[in-house]
């Protein structure tokens, strides 16, 4: 590293992070106003914290990393301990704080779609204290991962997406606010899937239950753009999550 170059804190780097997890893969660039607002705080140059993004975005496996190695000791350490924090906090949430929870996010609170968030340099940008703060967070890394858009139909009106979870929030407390247990869909898929009434293959190919009447699942399947899931660009869905859900819960 040159002399006069300012090296990137813990701090920083969580900071970098928190905000990674929550842009679409193609907005990691200086232009954008949640980039140039963070590298405000911090002190630093858009730019630099847009280099800083694409390379966190290396450390994630589920990205194509061709040509993306750049990512410091430190990156892959902050990293780890960034998602160790994060499944901790899904595991200690209260669930007797929304007790109509199941398997999707269906729920009121998911229609306030919050895109702002507070960096404070020096401060637990983890800090989430209650269930429903755990949502919108999840709601955003969802969003974030699928560019904002129904991964069956495209469709992209906030008002009608569901950032719901593969394996259920009310069973599965260690994967609550993981960001590869979720999936973006409309409303009309997302409960279908929270009914087991539609599933995934390995290779995202759409299962529709036989429990489904014949007139519903012709309508289902006129809204899906393929037949396939369209999977992100960055925290694709877990496949050992699809392949329990498949084989433990759909009605197939």
């Amino acid at each position: 590293m040159g002399s006069g170059r300012r090296l990137w804190s813990e701090v920083e780097i969580e900071n970098a992070i928190s905000l990674y997890v929550e842009l679409p893969f193609g907005r990691l660039h200086q232009h954008n106003p949640r980039i140039i607002e963070l590298a405000s705080q911090l002190g630093r140059t858009p730019s630099s914290v847009a280099l800083k993004l694409v390379n966190l975005a290396s450390i994630d496996e589920t990205v194509d990393r061709k040509g993306m190695a750049n990512a410091s000791k430190l990156d892959h350490a902050v990293w780890d301990r960034f998602f160790d924090k994060l499944l901790n906090i899904g595991e200690s949430l209260d669930l007797a704080e929304q007790p109509t929870l199941l398997t999707g996010m269906s729920e009121n609170p998911q229609s306030e779609y919050l895109s702002n968030n507070n960096f404070e340099t020096g401060k637990d940008i983890l800090s989430v204290t209650s269930t429903r703060q755990g949502q919108q967070k999840f709601r955003k890394m969802i969003f974030a991962n699928y560019n904002e858009k129904c991964a069956i139909s495209g469709i992209s009106q906030p008002e009608l997406l569901i950032a719901g979870h593969i394996s259920p929030w009310s069973k599965d407390s260690r994967n609550r606010l993981n960001p590869r247990n979720g999936i973006l869909l409309n409303r009309l898929h997302d409960k279908a899937f929270e009914e087991r009434l539609i599933s995934f293959q390995d290779d995202g190919e759409i299962l529709y239950s036989p429990k489904l009447r014949i007139d519903t699942r012709e309508k289902l399947k006129r809204i899906d753009r393929d037949g396939y899931l369209e999977l992100p660009n960055k925290f694709k869905p877990d496949p050992s999550l699809i392949r329990a859900h498949r084989e433990n819960l759909f009605l197939g």
